[in-house]
């Protein structure tokens, strides 16, 4: 089983655009602390979240996720929010995994891929 197969610790799923309130900035840190705890995590981004995942963002969450990224949390992102935010494939911090069936996906992240899962 490779290293993107392992079943996570704890699955975080976020709705929430970056600046949109300072839950998501909290929503990552928790991811963090976590991560920092030495369990593995996954971040499914869905609906304004995608904003995240856009390349040359100056702002806290954004900071935040390539941070847990680099620390070996596996991002999911909606292609079919990123195509409504207008956000290219080409725009995408390195890393992020986009997936063309994003409620498809989260279900089979929910069900067989997470132990746990907390959702804004």
């Amino acid at each position: 089983m490779n290293k993107k197969d392992q079943i996570k610790d704890i699955g975080f799923v976020l709705t929430k655009a970056p600046i949109e309130s300072s839950l998501t900035y909290r929503f990552l840190c928790l991811a963090k602390n976590v991560v920092d705890k030495d369990k593995t995590i996954g971040l499914f981004l869905i609906s304004d979240s995608v904003w995240l995942v856009k390349k040359n963002q100056n702002n806290k969450p954004h900071e935040l996720l390539k941070i847990l990224l680099k620390n070996g949390a596996e991002v999911t992102v909606s292609k079919d929010h990123l195509m409504a935010a207008g956000i290219d494939n080409n725009d995408l911090i390195k890393g992020v995994n986009v997936t063309e069936q994003p409620y498809v996906d989260l279900v089979d992240h929910v069900m067989e891929k997470w132990n746990k899962v907390i959702t804004i």
